[in-house]
């Protein structure tokens, strides 16, 4: 059968956007599909509701997990901090990222923000964690400091101003070298012939229908990566998965609080090796920060009210994997003893910091656990070879934080992004 398609993409977030733009740009013709849609109400609470998916939102027997459902993917909801591919990938499975992701780096102009942008919550907490000895200090930001506003601390809601990289930029080089965006369609499977990749059966308001190429990229996350590959009979994916758990330690000071700062403006990585913990400042947006007043119990709601004075420091720790990810999209994920002593050692610095940086100790909680960027589900080694393509299903490759095979605790946009770029060229040079 003729192929439409020299690639399809599945998901248009870091991973499938970065690997669209490097096929487009070298004369492959691409379909990029979607799920969700290209929304463009961004910056506030109410519009970011229409960009997430929520399924894995409900903590039934897990953390809450929630993604981006939209073009760019999570990209247009997270906070914008870049770090580098860990260096253990390569020991672990001989891919080097690292000289793809310091391409990446400069041409994004990566770096940290400019004094004038360090917002004033952020810098008490800088200035208090740097009293108490501890390494604290900017982080690199995938962000255009011209375009900035001060005070904003909407990166989390969908960037108003465009200052906030997304993959839709990489999504906008892709069309402009023709390749071709379809939303709100959701690939269901991987179609095959002979143990081969020849295109996709995928959902839209048009109905169900198959699109031929001759490779995919499946980029849907490590949430929906696992779902497409075992529905194409790659039954090893989803069996096991990480969550990244987090959770946020927050107090009252009389003063502007983070919720007007960049989001993850400094932190420190020191614990990272030895603890399995970074830090860095970050509150929940207001409506999420209320949720979690909620579930912490009635007598506790009082403290939203008190939300433009509180200052916060987000824990994120390495999570084991384990749990399931079943074909229906069932999360089955139980968190370990090892993340909730991390998580607590994390926690307890937080008090620290946050009564140096003048905190009330009467207003010092704890948020409930948060899962963030899950990824490990359809491993290297395991379920793709070290080109990223499936073992199982030749021409078929994923380009996300699927891939990733151990534990992370670290955020993923810049990886991903690496990953896509890899990928593609693997393509390309028919390696």
């Amino acid at each position: 059968m003729r192929s439409e398609y020299d690639v399809i993409v599945a998901g248009t977030g870091p991973g499938g956007a970065s690997a669209a733009r490097e096929l487009a740009k070298a004369g492959k013709k691409v379909l990029m599909i979607e799920r969700g849609a290209d929304n463009q109400w961004l910056g506030n609470s109410f519009a970011a509701a229409f960009l997430i998916d929520w399924k894995g939102a409900i903590p039934l027997g897990h953390p809450m997990m929630a993604r981006g459902i939209t073009t760019g993917g999570s990209s247009v909801v997270y906070c914008g901090m870049a770090t580098l591919p860990a260096a253990w990938i390569k020991e672990k499975t001989g891919i080097d990222l690292l000289p793809i992701a310091d391409e990446i780096v400069e041409e994004l102009n990566i770096k940290p923000l400019p004094d004038r942008l360090v917002g004033g919550g952020a810098r008490r907490i800088m200035e208090a964690a740097q009293s108490l000895g501890m390494d604290w200090q900017l982080t690199p930001r995938f962000l255009n400091p011209d375009k900035c506003k001060p005070d904003c601390g909407l990166c989390m809601l969908g960037c108003p101003t465009g200052a906030k990289w997304t993959a839709r930029d990489y999504i906008k080089e892709a069309m402009e070298h023709g390749a071709e965006l379809l939303t709100k369609t959701s690939v269901e499977k991987v179609l095959r012939d002979n143990g081969t990749a020849i295109g996709v059966k995928a959902k839209g308001l048009q109905g169900t229908r198959a699109y031929f190429s001759d490779i995919v990229i499946l980029s849907t996350g490590g949430l929906g990566t696992p779902v497409i590959l075992q529905n194409s009979g790659v039954e090893e994916a989803g069996d096991g998965f990480f969550c990244d758990p987090l959770v946020f330690t927050c107090g009252q000071y009389d003063g502007k609080g983070s919720g007007y700062d960049i989001p993850m403006t400094a932190g420190t990585w020191e614990f990272h090796d030895s603890e399995g913990y970074l830090m860095t400042d970050l509150i929940e947006p207001w409506i999420l920060y209320l949720g979690s007043m909620g579930m912490k119990g009635p007598q506790h709601l009082p403290k939203a009210l008190k939300f433009a004075k509180t200052l916060g420091i987000m824990t994120k720790c390495k999570d084991p994997i384990s749990g399931t990810i079943d074909r229906n999209a069932k999360i089955s994920k139980k968190l370990e003893d090892i993340v909730w002593k991390r998580l607590n050692s994390g926690d307890s610095r937080a008090r620290e910091i946050l009564l140096k940086a003048g905190c009330s100790p009467e207003t010092l909680i704890t948020t409930p656990v948060v899962g963030a960027h899950p990824g490990g589900s359809a491993r290297i080694g395991e379920v793709v070879d070290d080109r990223l393509e499936t073992m199982k299903i030749k021409n078929c490759y994923v380009a996300d934080a699927s891939v990733v095979p151990g534990e992370l605790g670290t955020p993923v946009v810049l990886l991903a992004l690496s990953l896509g770029r890899y990928a593609a060229r693997n393509i390309l040079s028919g390696r």
